[in-house]
């Protein structure tokens, strides 16, 4: 299980190629850049999750979310990540940007 949670919240030496918050972001909305990091699990199933970048102050504010939807196709789970992080968005306006920075959400 730890390993779980070390796939989908980070770890290790720091950013990297495979790091999503380094990636191109799949979409701009709302002046927050979504990043779908959709993890592998058991059965060929995907979980829907990503991060939530904003820059604040001059400072980008960082929220990792993952959700316990799971779908069949990496591509779904992609597009699936993406329209969650909106509703997100939608749903906790600029709350998600107030305390601990790389909180999850």
């Amino acid at each position: 299980m730890a390993g779980f949670f070390k796939k989908i919240f980070g770890g290790g030496d720091g950013p990297s190629a495979s790091d999503p918050a380094s990636a191109e972001p799949n979409e701009i909305y709302k002046d927050v850049e979504i990043r779908a990091n959709p993890a592998k699990e058991s059965g060929g199933q995907w979980r829907i999750a990503g991060t939530l970048t904003k820059t604040i102050d001059g400072e980008p504010v960082v929220r990792q979310f993952v959700r316990a939807d799971l779908v069949q196709d990496q591509k779904e789970a992609i597009v699936a990540s993406v329209n969650k992080a909106k509703m997100i968005i939608d749903q906790n306006g600029d709350a998600i940007w107030r305390g601990e920075a790389d909180r999850p959400v």
